[in-house]
């Protein structure tokens, strides 16, 4: 059976962290592990993440770990715990974001059926929105006009490792989305649920807020770190 490393990034998120964690822990099927990358946060984000190394949860394989370091921003958090990591797949989880109780359930499902590289789950939105998100069939066009995948797709890890991981370069954001054109650029294979698995916090203040002031200027990284995409033939 696929292993499955839940990976959570953390930067001064402690109000949401705990719920973050519990809904990794309360798996109809536990994962392989859970580790946190606390990235340089000034809040109780630490304290709360060591917290669950030392409690008792009989039904996960491996405990918790956490990782600390200085910080550096999402894309190396995210890179710090693929390189930590055991399993044979990656599924980030942001701190403020939350995994359906049969989330692992349902991708390791997929996993055994197809047998995919990426593994990409609905999802619902929570907090400012309350949206159902249900993925479609994927292409690469699609993918040029926006992003239609959600970070917290399973990733197998090896595949990851390939790429050499999330871009420094996009430190604004979209450094999920500049992940999916490097894998497919390598012919990873992608299989769709189109069952929501995954709760995503809409808030007034994120990090897609951010991204969204630099589009400009992170698709034109984009662009230019994947020249041979036809971009002059997607129409805006």
């Amino acid at each position: 059976m696929a292993k499955i490393t839940i990976g959570i990034p953390v930067y001064n998120q402690g109000e949401y962290l705990a719920e973050a964690i519990e809904s990794a822990y309360n798996q109809t099927l536990p994962p392989h592990e859970i580790l946190i990358c606390n990235d340089g946060s000034t809040d109780n984000s630490r304290e709360i993440a060591e917290r669950y190394m030392y409690k008792n949860f009989p039904l996960i394989e491996s405990p918790v770990r956490v990782i600390n370091q200085v910080n550096k921003g999402l894309p190396s958090a995210r890179n710090t715990l693929i390189m930590n990591a055991t399993g044979d797949y990656f599924l980030p989880l942001d701190a403020d974001d939350i995994l359906m109780e049969n989330c692992i359930e349902r991708i390791t499902q997929e996993i055994l059926k197809i047998n995919a590289d990426i593994v990409a789950p609905s999802f619902k939105e929570f907090g400012k929105s309350n949206r159902e998100i249900i993925l479609g069939g994927f292409q690469m066009q699609d993918l040029m006009v926006a992003n239609r995948i959600g970070y917290f797709s399973a990733i197998r890890r090896s595949a990851l490792v390939e790429v050499g991981g999330y871009s420094p370069r996009m430190k604004f954001g979209f450094e999920d989305w500049h992940l999916w054109f490097d894998l497919f650029e390598r012919n990873k294979s992608i299989a769709i649920i189109q069952e929501p698995l995954v709760l995503y916090r809409v808030k007034e203040k994120s990090m897609i807020h951010e991204a969204n002031a630099h589009s400009e200027e992170l698709m034109a990284q984009i662009k230019k770190d994947f020249p041979n995409l036809p971009w002059n033939q997607i129409s805006k």
